[in-house]
């Protein structure tokens, strides 16, 4: 067992371009659904800092960095959250440039840029305040993993505005399996 933080000190984690893009900020009624369940298992657990383990994520360990087959979902959805808090409370985020997406060059840049940038979380909205930002591409807001991501940071912000977590993420847990073993 492990989780988001013990895994980026150690590789990097690239979303293959096999992979399809980043499908839990879609706003259709099912993706929705799925989204507003396991943000409300998240939020339950860092409240009452339990843990909560996120089944498996599995896939290669190629150069330094893990490509993973099953979890890029979950895994991005925790990239978000830590992103989040991370720049919220003010602290050291750096492992984070270790996760990018390799489905399109957009989405790879965004990610890099992100975890760079400098955030007002008193916005009430964090795509516009992102989509203000001076180092975000006007046609990013096209890329579907992008919009997907926007979309999750308004629900959490909406979730966590006024909660600081940082220190309970380390609860959300998976197991890990690299395919060649």
């Amino acid at each position: 067992m492990t989780n988001l933080n013990e895994v980026l000190h150690k590789l990097e984690i690239k979303i293959p371009l096999i992979q399809r893009d980043y499908a839990q900020g879609r706003t259709d009624k099912e993706s929705t659904k799925i989204r507003g369940s396991f943000l409300n298992a998240i939020a339950l657990a860092l409240e009452q800092d339990s843990a909560l383990h996120l089944d498996f994520v599995y896939g290669s360990i190629k150069k330094g960095a893990f490509i993973p087959l099953d979890g890029q979902q979950r895994l991005t959805t925790l990239f978000l959250l830590h992103w989040y808090f991370g720049k919220k409370e003010k602290a050291s985020i750096e492992h984070l440039f270790n996760f990018s997406y390799e489905t399109r060059a957009s989405s790879r840049e965004f990610c890099s840029r992100l975890v760079g940038s400098e955030i007002d979380f008193s916005a009430d909205s964090l795509s516009a305040e992102i989509q203000d930002s001076s180092w975000f591409l006007p046609f990013w807001k096209y890329d579907p993993t992008i919009r997907s991501m926007l979309n999750v940071l308004d629900d959490i912000h909406k979730r966590f505005h006024a909660s600081n977590h940082l220190s309970r993420l380390d609860n959300l847990t998976f197991n890990f399996f690299e395919l060649e073993e």
